[in-house]
């Protein structure tokens, strides 16, 4: 992921504060899997075997947009064109591998650096 920043953690810094279906959402955008409401609550259907609820979605973006990790594309006219900021990469990115490497237990068998490239975040960064 160019322009990826994984964040270090020093001892008492908080952790990147962000929900499972804030982060769901961040790497959709991010990786620009979908360019409706509709198809964005198909996507996190498919990824957690349940749906989200219209409130618990909206309540989400609005976390995000607070957050500074999405921003509305300039020049947009759609209800639903957000990108993932600087700021929305590096946490996705930063709560994506601490996943990664959760699942891994330690043992090294994920390339952790792989796997995050393989997000391609870029795909729905602002410019």
């Amino acid at each position: 992921m160019a322009g990826a920043e994984v964040i270090a953690f020093q001892k008492g810094d908080p952790f990147p504060a962000a929900e499972v279906l804030d982060l769901a959402i961040s790497v959709a955008i991010g990786r620009d899997l979908a360019a409706s409401e509709e198809e964005m609550l198909s996507r996190i259907q498919d990824w957690f075997l349940r749906p989200a609820s219209r409130p618990e979605f909206m309540a989400s973006i609005g976390r995000l947009l607070e957050r500074g990790w999405i921003s509305r594309r300039s020049g947009s006219e759609g209800d639903f064109d957000f990108c993932l900021t600087n700021a929305g990469v590096d946490g996705a990115t930063t709560l994506s591998g601490g996943m990664i490497r959760m699942i891994d237990r330690g043992r090294g068998h994920f390339k952790t650096a792989f796997l995050l490239q393989m997000l391609e975040l870029d795909k729905g960064k602002c410019s």
